[in-house]
């Protein structure tokens, strides 16, 4: 049964209306201003990002439909694939941990009252929402946050309980956790509801004044009943005020003046020398003893650590406990400042985490590029998914001082031209690339691939300005032969040809080939690609719709291993190959056969009986609606 909250909310919201002038404005998305992934393409609108905008198209309808928006991963499964990344400072990661957002925004700006997620397929991933401030540099504010929940395969309408903010916004954030999907979560529509001026809450409307003095002990708050029942709020009659107070002006008082100087002169780096002060009973600890306290500590908690005294802001900050910095829990308030204030403690920086921080102007480029020119010397791992002020400037600067990078990730960043993408050719380190939906041009990244001989991962899903993925396909057979993981999704210039260059890597275990529609008539290269990868542990070939079952037969004589494998849209597969591949393969834990024509909705019942080891995928839609299809556009 759909979820009731909306009506049950907008008939509340008449009765407001009638009863006082609050005006309720009630806006669906007007644009998307940001997202981390999508399904679709961006030279199509099917499972695309966009379908959040304007009213509901599907809903109450359920199912999968090209007309909502989807992201590229459920469940945990790209978490057990070999192209899996590790996080690094995991203390700072809070107990709902995102793996998707998208930014949105609307006609007018309003004070929030309620926002609701229409979810048309596999519900309950939001996890976040957060509003944006309207004037000045951007702020955000949590609206709500909640864990992923198992709703059920029903449509729902997602309207949690939100905080009441004093601004008004026309931007929100939606942060999601895939972990407990079984399926693609979408999305088809978001509505915010919400009012011009601040609304006041109940207890001030409703309440009469009360004269301060004949305050009833109903209206004390929880803590002050306690101190007056315990009779703690009154200085005791046996305490000597006078001689008390001249003690401490004469000694303590003294003391806590000098610490409070020296913490505020150490904390804007005017203070040279730190000497040691009482800090407790870790003065009696060895200082390699606290630092091992500490490197424990997320960041937020370091900081609070280095306002204590002296001793604790000499330890806080320092260097040894910054070789591994995560930022990307803290996208919201990461700016300038923070990287300025980072910069003397990451003299040994190893590893940066710097996803999703810095757009809307809070960090700039300059002070990036001077951040890394500063503290990224010895850095091997730098992440900078989603960061929008990542132009050519930074790219150059990575080049020039990071010689020892081996990973770098920078997925959505499309500000970066060839010049940028040319300047990583000067590098030979590489092991780990990601240009998910990144504007690079062919001849560039043969340039990188060119100089990168340890590369074991790369991600080029839609990057859709490679003229021939196959001349990078060849490139990658011809000097990148340590290759482990790659993922052409929805590239479309990839053919045959490519995949057979790419059987040179005879130390892959992971391709994904989903919807490159240029191998959809496969010929001979399926064969090459077995017998030439034989470590295989995941195949995902979604809607390459020629394969039929003499061109997946080779991945039983020669790839073993093989543990996730995607067919989605593979139509005229039989139900003897499927059932080959569930019996010969011991280690198959996920197999999708949605959108396979010739495989009977019955026959994926018995199996998922008969095979409980594996998760068997088989999309649906709600009857009533259209018959399933896959969407012939990309």
């Amino acid at each position: 049964m759909v979820d009731v909250r909306l009506s049950m909310i907008e008939d509340s919201l008449e009765e407001d209306e009638e009863s006082s002038d609050i005006i309720f404005i009630k806006q669906f998305v007007q644009d998307v201003v940001d997202f981390s992934s999508q399904y679709g393409s961006d030279i199509s609108i099917s499972y695309t990002a966009y379908n959040i905008t304007g009213k509901p198209s599907k809903f109450p309808d359920y199912g999968d439909f090209p007309q909502a928006f989807v992201m590229r991963t459920y469940g945990n499964w790209w978490n057990e694939a070999p192209s899996r990344r590790r996080d690094f400072m995991l203390q700072n990661f809070g107990k709902i941990i995102s793996h998707d957002f998208i930014d949105v925004t609307f006609d007018e700006p309003v004070y929030p009252f309620c926002v609701s997620v229409y979810e048309t397929y596999n519900p309950g991933s939001v996890v976040r929402i957060w509003a944006a401030t309207t004037s000045g540099p951007i702020q955000w504010q949590l609206l709500w946050e909640g864990e992923a929940r198992v709703v059920g395969h029903k449509p729902h309408i997602f309207s949690p309980p939100i905080n009441t903010i004093d601004f008004p916004t026309r931007m929100l954030r939606l942060e999601f956790d895939h972990s407990r999907l079984d399926y693609y979560t979408e999305i088809d529509a978001l509505l915010l509801v919400g009012t011009r001026k601040p609304i006041p809450p109940p207890t001030l409307a409703s309440e009469p004044a009360t004269d301060p003095d004949t305050k009833s002990d109903r209206e004390a708050g929880d803590l002050t009943k306690k101190i007056m029942d315990l009779n703690i709020h009154s200085v005791p009659p046996h305490v000597d005020l006078e001689n008390t107070l001249n003690q401490f002006l004469a000694g303590d008082y003294r003391q806590l003046l000098r610490e409070l100087e020296d913490t505020a002169a150490m904390l804007t780096g005017a203070v040279e020398t730190i000497t040691k002060v009482h800090s407790g009973p870790f003065s009696c600890l060895p200082d390699e003893t606290t630092l091992h306290v500490f490197s424990y500590l997320d960041l937020p908690s370091l900081c609070q650590c280095a306002k204590v005294n002296r001793h604790f802001h000499q330890l806080a900050t320092d260097s040894l406990l910054y070789t591994q910095v995560n930022l990307r829990p803290y996208w919201h308030c990461v700016n300038d400042r923070t990287l300025a204030s980072l910069s003397d403690r990451c003299q040994h920086l190893v590893k940066l985490d710097l996803s999703w921080c810095g757009s809307y102007d809070l960090i700039t480029t300059s002070n990036m590029a001077q951040f890394i020119k500063t503290s990224g010397k010895q850095l091997n791992t730098l992440r900078l998914d989603c960061c929008r002020f990542v132009d050519d400037t930074i790219i150059k600067a990575v080049a020039s001082n990071c010689r020892n990078i081996k990973e770098l990730t920078l997925r959505n960043c499309s500000r970066i031209t060839a010049e940028g993408f040319n300047s990583l050719a000067t590098l030979s380190t590489i092991e780990r690339l990601d240009l998910y939906r990144t504007h690079i041009e062919m001849q560039p990244l043969v340039n990188i691939l060119k100089a990168s001989p340890a590369l074991k991962h790369i991600n080029l899903g839609s990057c859709v300005r490679v003229s021939s993925m196959d001349e990078v396909a060849q490139a990658l057979g011809n000097y990148n032969t340590q290759l482990v993981t790659v993922d052409f999704w929805k590239t479309y210039s990839l053919t045959p040809v490519g995949v057979r260059a790419i059987s040179k890597c005879h130390m892959l275990e992971e391709v994904d080939f989903g919807w490159c529609l240029g191998v959809s008539v496969p010929g001979d290269c399926l064969n090459a690609l077995a017998v030439g990868c034989p470590r295989l542990q995941k195949l995902f070939m979604a809607a390459l719709r020629g394969i039929m079952d003499r061109d997946l037969e080779p991945f039983l004589q020669h790839c073993p291993r093989l543990r996730q494998v995607d067919l989605l849209g593979v139509r005229s597969i039989t139900a003897d190959i499927c059932l080959r591949f569930l019996c010969m393969f011991n280690d198959l834990q996920l197999l999708d056969l949605s959108f396979c024509d010739q495989i009977q909705e019955s026959k994926v019942i018995t199996w998922r009986q008969q095979f409980p080891h594996v998760s068997i995928k088989r999309s649906f839609q709600s009857e009533g609606t259209a018959g399933c299809y896959l969407p012939n556009h990309y």
